[in-house]
């Protein structure tokens, strides 16, 4: 077999895959449908994933025609936001990957569409597990991130931050929606696919459509040894 590339960092999207928090977002978009006499279907949701607050809210509002504006519904949302995001869980295999790749001193970073002030309430229980990527964050509402996901921009400003001399080629991307891993794509990045079934079972999207280097369904499935990284264990 041939072998894979060699990587030497390591950026993660957040939601749905170090946090298990795409539920959450589909709890609280079904309280603000609740008096409207709608509920959210999974072909909306898997539209909106990964993508920014603001074009992720503009698919909602058209797909489901609600009689609100962008700021009337994202008013609601942040306040339901505030409350829920905090009980937000860690995806299993999360926090075994980044504190191996940590404990060897290989370069981690957060790359996300939350915004700052919702990435703090998200990870406000975890600390100890995001302590360990170093401040190396990089936020949707970062003023150097011009354009969202699918642009490669937010990730190439994280491969940055990690180190000037990184090349995109030296980068894994670990992202859980199409919408990111196309983003990886136009950073000429490798990408790792998680593919959480809950949301996007097979036959709605199969792996063909993602063009990631490789699909898993956890976490828990990948392995650092194929791409130069140190295997569990080492």
């Amino acid at each position: 077999m041939a072998p894979g590339p060699q990587i030497k960092a390591c950026i993660f999207d957040m939601d749905g895959l170090l946090l298990d928090t795409e539920t959450i977002y589909s709890e609280v978009t079904n309280m603000i449908l609740e008096p409207f006499g709608k509920t959210f279907p999974i072909e909306t949701k898997l539209k909106m994933m990964g993508r920014d607050v603001r074009t992720a809210t503009d698919i909602l509002l058209c797909d489901l025609e609600l009689p609100l504006t962008f700021d009337e519904y994202n008013n609601q949302a942040n306040e339901l936001k505030k409350v829920h995001f905090s009980r937000s869980k860690l995806m299993p295999g999360a926090e075994k990957l980044i504190g191996h790749l940590a404990r060897h001193s290989i370069p981690i970073a957060v790359a996300t569409s939350s915004s700052k002030e919702m990435f703090l309430v998200k990870t406000e229980r975890h600390g100890a597990v995001f302590d360990l990527f170093a401040g190396k964050i990089t936020c949707g509402d970062d003023s150097a991130v011009k354009q969202a996901k699918p642009a490669p921009d937010i990730f190439l400003v994280a491969m940055q931050r990690l180190d000037s001399l990184l090349r995109p080629e030296d980068c894994l991307v670990f992202e859980d929606a199409a919408n990111g891993v196309q983003a990886a794509n136009n950073a000429k990045m490798s990408s790792i696919w998680v593919h959480d079934m809950r949301f996007a079972p097979a036959a709605a999207s199969p792996p063909s459509s993602h063009s990631a280097t490789e699909r898993v369904v956890s976490l828990e499935e990948f392995d650092p040894a194929k791409y130069g990284l140190p295997a569990f264990g080492a």
